[in-house]
């Protein structure tokens, strides 16, 4: 009778308050299958090294694993420029639009859906329709043409775009991808090589307004080859009067097409509020590093370079399209006001001829540059959807989710949630993101200068959450995100080369700390967890003893105890520490004996909460510990069994029967996927008016940025079971986002590229066990898996490179090659794992360096007598025997 009730309800529309009559655990249990049953083979491939994101098409293109391709290849704070798998461009967001403005992308909702923010009944953006519906060329082309392509004697012209040619092949090494072009009855093969310069530690090379499109083009046949290749730019203005002809100019290596571009976007009416309409001006240029000749394509103006190839013969050819909007269109406030700010790159640069003159003078560095990273990237023993799909998140750097404001000083950072979705670097959503600080960490630390400790910061130590936003304007303070920015604060002057990010913030850095510790102390008790009322990323104010935001104020209470020392603050030192052993000791009570609870206020019994429910981030606190080397929190039993606990009751392998069940929630996992759910309720708890609230929506949902920050924490606990299981949550992140279903370079959580996805990276430093101090000069690793013979890429404060390690029982041997810039250090962590080695020897590039083995409880230490500084190109060999 029980299953025939369930069977019903898998049927209904909506999960009512009617239908609970239905104990919830009882359907919680149903459609989250406690033996996940996983296939042995594709837990086997967790930790094997595979290939490189791939797709194509070949013979009668049946296959096209290329259309839903889009990677981002513009500069840093530029806009977006999507590259689709076949090699064409697309978007073109580079001009303060936003697929808001240009690409609504409304898609239909999927049968009996109940989620929220429709429009007109369809599914936007920031409902997921664009997991569901991904952008395509052919569903949005560029209102103006563009493209590549070879003119044969013919006057035929064979296009870079599947549709011409049999086999297209597309490799993803992000930030470079590389798409190979083949026909039968094409005597030349082609190489296409995109990307806009992208070097970690170096922002001014990373954000430059261009996309570099360099094509390799061979001669496979007996005889010469002679033909053009050609690139044509229609001006993409979109008023009257447009120059049609554009500027031809050949310099002495460079050709170049320019526009001059008048943009016009009409006021956007949303509800009652309406925006004004906005107008921008600026240039696009196409470019040839080389000699070329005005040519047009289908009366569109292009260049034309001839080509002549002998048998056998290859040759690279390379184009650039650059572009120059300085105003810059964002909103700063609730309401429907959208103010104007200028890009920082219009302080470099003119205009976009300035741009291409810029990158083709410096191109041999900037190429350089960039394909190096790459080859470090992935020069690993690390499985490569790992690699993949740990570091892609970063992309969204590239798109119009974020902005450097011109300020005189290099820019401000400003960004969004997801394109165009929820103003102001939000501090409760980007506290999880991990992969900018550590590749761009000047972003980072510009963002808590400028903005959390400049513009933002009250007189009373909050942090708006919203960055611009005040209190009483509709921002106000977000209990998770002022604590996650005492924790970024820290991870700042770690990943910094010396402390004086540390001394320069340290005041406003204290009073955002001091904040949480009044907020404590006003409850009462002062025991080092947090009461009342507590604003959250979940957008609603929790009450009690909330475990995941006492869990993150007990970080940050370690956090702040650290830096005071390094300051030393004493008083706040010891303040520190006594509150974070006492909150330490009190979140024990809220552990049932499997997880832990939220322990909710009766005088608040009709909040929004997750009250008994297991939930994704009920030991976030532990997960940025180790992102910052703090160590142990609290219970380390008790942590573990509240991981296995999000596995067993929250880890679905096929979503589609739960969502069948549970209709409520937006759409980032589909049928077929496997997913980590926010919260679940097996064990009964769930209110029945939380079901009514729109927030309960989002308890159902599979969002990447809360999964990540998960497994991570899994994989870092270092259990064999609990590192498989956090890759495998990763993995169900990775092949949800495949070619062949949808866009591998767009996570999307409330609109694309969202910000909270970025902390997939720390599921890359858990793997690697990765350990940094910039400032004292310490490095570390402690590698998850592959630890007999392991390598991976590293970046530290001023440089990166590869380490690897090998381990026998005789010795270790371990090194440290810095490929860009140089490192300082003065100690090595590492973990021999059982090996009772004895001795150390240590050599920088063949030079014996004086050091001494330390032990310590997990591994050992090799202190070196004083701080060395190993430079481009330079090797550090360790060996224990």
């Amino acid at each position: 009778m029980k299953k025939n009730l369930i069977s019903q309800l898998l049927c209904v529309t909506v999960f009512t308050a009617t239908a609970s009559a239905i104990d919830p655990g009882t359907l919680y249990r149903n459609t989250i299958p406690e033996d996940k049953n996983l296939d042995p083979a594709w837990v086997q491939s967790l930790s094997e090294r595979g290939h490189a994101l791939d797709a194509g098409i070949s013979g009668s293109k049946a296959e096209d694993t290329l259309k839903y391709i889009g990677m981002p290849v513009s500069g840093i704070a530029t806009g977006t420029v999507y590259l689709n798998g076949d090699g064409r461009l697309f978007v073109w967001d580079i001009w303060s639009a936003g697929h808001q403005g240009v690409l609504p992308n409304l898609v239909p909702p999927p049968k009996g859906y109940s989620g929220f923010r429709k429009q007109k009944g369809q599914l936007t953006p920031v409902s997921g329709s664009t997991y569901i519906n991904p952008l395509t060329p052919e569903a949005f082309p560029p209102s103006f043409s563009q493209g590549f392509g070879l003119r044969w004697a013919d006057g035929n012209i064979q296009q870079f775009a599947a549709a011409d040619w049999e086999s297209v092949e597309f490799t993803g090494t992000w930030p470079v991808a590389t798409v190979d072009y083949a026909d039968s009855k094409s005597p030349l093969q082609v190489e296409l090589k995109a990307y806009s310069p992208f070097v970690p530690l170096n922002l001014q090379d990373s954000s430059i307004p261009v996309t570099v499109m360099s094509y390799t083009l061979t001669n496979t046949s007996s005889d010469t080859v002679q033909a053009e290749l050609v690139g044509w730019l229609e001006n993409m203005s979109n008023t009257a009067n447009a120059d049609t002809a554009g500027a031809f100019s050949i310099q002495p290596e460079w050709t170049s097409l320019s526009h001059a571009c008048a943009m016009f976007m009409p006021s956007e009416k949303r509800g009652k509020r309406q925006s004004a309409p906005f107008h921008a001006k600026g240039s696009m240029t196409l470019s040839y590093l080389g000699t070329g000749e005005r040519t047009a394509v289908n009366e569109v103006p292009g260049i034309a370079t001839v080509i002549e190839l002998k048998p056998g013969e290859s040759r690279e050819y390379t184009f650039l399209i650059s572009w120059h909007f300085a105003d810059l269109r964002i909103k700063m406030a609730y309401g429907p006001e959208w103010i104007l700010e200028k890009n920082a790159y219009a302080e470099r640069f003119e205009d976009a001829d300035a741009v291409a003159e810029h990158v083709a003078a410096n191109f041999d560095s900037l190429s350089s540059q960039t394909r190096a990273w790459v080859q470090t990237w992935n020069d690993s023993t690390l499985p490569q959807w790992l690699l993949d799909r740990t570091v892609v998140t970063l992309n969204t750097l590239q798109t119009a989710n974020c902005n450097l404001l011109a300020d005189g000083d290099g820019g401000r950072f400003w960004a969004w949630e997801g394109v165009r979705v929820c103003h102001g670097t939000c501090t409760h959503v980007w506290h999880y993101a991990q992969a900018m600080a550590r590749l761009f960490p000047s972003l980072e630390r510009n963002l808590r200068e400028k903005t959390d400790y400049g513009t933002a910061q009250l007189e009373n130590g909050v942090v708006p959450y919203r960055g611009t936003i005040k209190a009483g304007e509709g921002g106000g303070i977000a209990i998770d995100g002022q604590c996650g920015t005492v924790l970024r604060s820290y991870r700042e002057h770690l990943i910094s080369k010396d402390d004086t990010f540390l001394k320069n913030n340290w005041a406003d850095i204290k009073r955002a700390l001091e904040y949480l510790i009044d907020f404590d102390r006003n409850d009462g008790d002062f025991d080092g967890l947090l009461h009342g009322k507590q604003h959250n990323t979940l957008d609603a104010s929790w009450y009690g003893k909330v475990h995941a935001i006492s869990s993150l104020y007990i970080a940050a209470l370690r956090a702040g105890e650290e830096m005071a020392r390094r300051m030393d603050d004493r008083e706040f030192e010891v303040l520190c520490r006594e509150l974070y052993e006492k909150g330490s000791q009190g979140i024990e009570k809220l552990y049932n004996g499997e997880y832990y609870v939220q322990e909710e206020d009766p005088a608040h019994s009709t909040a929004i909460g997750v009250g008994e429910g297991v939930y994704i981030d009920q030991v976030i606190g532990q997960f940025w510990a180790n992102q910052l080397g703090l160590g142990r929190l609290y219970n380390e039993a008790h942590i573990q069994s509240a991981l296995n606990a999000l596995w067993r009751y929250n880890f679905v392998p096929d979503v589609k029967a739960f969502r069948e069940t549970f209709r409520k929630g937006r759409y980032y996992a589909w049928d077929g996927d496997a997913g980590l759910i926010m919260s679940s309720w097996p064990n009964g708890g769930l209110k029945d008016d939380f079901m009514n609230h729109w927030q309960y929506d989002y308890f159902n949902e599979c969002m990447s940025g809360f999964e990540y920050q998960a497994a991570a924490h899994m994989v870092a606990e270092g259990t064999p079971e609990l590192v498989e299981r956090g890759l495998a949550i990763t993995r169900a992140i990775h092949d949800r986002y495949r070619p062949q279903a949808r866009n591998p370079y767009n996570e999307i959580e409330c609109s694309d590229h969202y910000a909270r996805a970025m902390s997939s990276y720390a599921v890359f430093l858990a793997v690697c066990g990765f350990n940094y101090d910039g400032p004292a000069g310490v490095i570390g690793f402690d590698p998850a898996i592959q630890a007999d013979d392991f390598r991976a890429p590293f970046t530290a404060a001023a440089g990166w490179g590869t380490y690897s390690q090998k381990i026998t029982p005789q010795q270790m041997q371990a090194e440290l090659k810095i490929n860009w810039g140089q490192v300082r250090l003065s100690r090595i962590k590492l973990n021999p794992g059982e090996r009772p080695f004895q001795q150390v020897s240590v050599s920088l590039n063949g030079k014996k360096v004086a050091a001494e083995l330390l032990e310590r409880e997990s591994g050992v230490v090799i202190a070196l007598a004083e701080m060395i500084q190993i430079a481009q190109g330079q090797q550090l060999t360790v060996v224990l025997r």
